[in-house]
């Protein structure tokens, strides 16, 4: 696999034009997952919402449905419960979410292992409930406190995917401002299918990118230097679109893309932005 300078600077330069002040706007307006990790902060207070949402991406991997609906069965089932008295409590109904939810099926017993590993961290979960903004202050070392508990490296997806969801749980509506923090790329089936129709990276098909992803993660790295987008923004776009190569053929994942985003943004920028993006079909 190697990595196409040509695609990466056209790619960029879509990006960069469609604008990080749009990509905020998106987190709000158009990714579910921040709405349903908005509900439960309401229901919960952020601290709780915060630490809810670290762990719970932990193990958002080989979900039995689909990311959207994992989190709102997340959202839902944990908003029912009473706010946590402890961070023990907490750890507690996030088990029981996870043996309720039929998207954990998949792998349960491997997953409720990764709980019990971080639920060791006392210090680092308290300290996250106490002082939420930790995670934003101090993303680096969160991550290899994280990856020191479950055994395995930051940059894993999982990982750098915590500190997202933990970001929407930080974030309050409205406050629209980036974050100069430079962590990995997470990268999932949806973003290997992204790196593989961009054309950024040159590879047999979007498997082979997904089983071998550093090379992603430094390609979508080149991405966001070139386009000022900060790498934890550009998942929120990539993410919200990504689902559409993986489902339909490429042109009628452009068509549908397109006609979405133009509900909220110029036209022109999201047919140059997509045109890039939805470069090749997903193989």
């Amino acid at each position: 696999m190697d990595i196409n300078q040509e695609r990466i600077i056209k790619v960029s330069n879509s990006i960069k034009n469609f604008g990080l002040g749009n990509i905020l706007l998106l987190e709000e307006r158009v990714d579910p997952q921040f709405d349903y990790i908005q509900r439960l902060k309401m229901k919960v207070g952020k601290g709780y919402a915060t630490l809810y949402s670290l762990i719970v991406s932990l193990v958002s991997y080989k979900l039995a449905m689909k990311g959207e609906e994992w989190w709102q069965c997340f959202s839902n089932y944990l908003s029912d419960k009473e706010i946590p008295k402890n961070v023990d409590e907490a750890i507690k109904n996030v088990i029981d979410f996870m043996k309720d939810c039929k998207g954990s099926i998949i792998g349960q017993k491997y997953k409720l292992k990764r709980i019990e590993k971080i639920s060791k961290s006392k210090e680092l979960l308290n300290a996250i409930v106490n002082n939420p903004e930790i995670v934003l202050e101090k993303p680096e070392e969160i991550m290899k406190k994280i990856a020191s508990s479950l055994g395995t490296e930051e940059w894993k997806k999982t990982i750098t995917f915590s500190i997202k969801m933990a970001y929407y749980a930080v974030k309050n509506k409205g406050e629209i401002k980036p974050l100069l923090i430079n962590i990995p790329m997470p990268i999932d089936i949806r973003i290997s299918c992204l790196t593989y129709t961009s054309g950024i990276v040159e590879s047999e098909s979007f498997k082979e990118i997904l089983k071998n992803p550093k090379i992603a993660i430094k390609a979508w790295d080149m991405v966001s230097e070139l386009s000022e987008v900060p790498q934890i923004h550009l998942d929120s776009l990539l993410w919200v679109i990504g689902w559409a190569p993986r489902e339909l053929e490429i042109s009628e994942a452009r068509k549908k893309v397109i006609e979405f985003l133009s509900k909220y943004y110029d036209s022109n920028k999201i047919n140059q932005l997509i045109k890039e993006l939805f470069y090749r079909e997903c193989k």
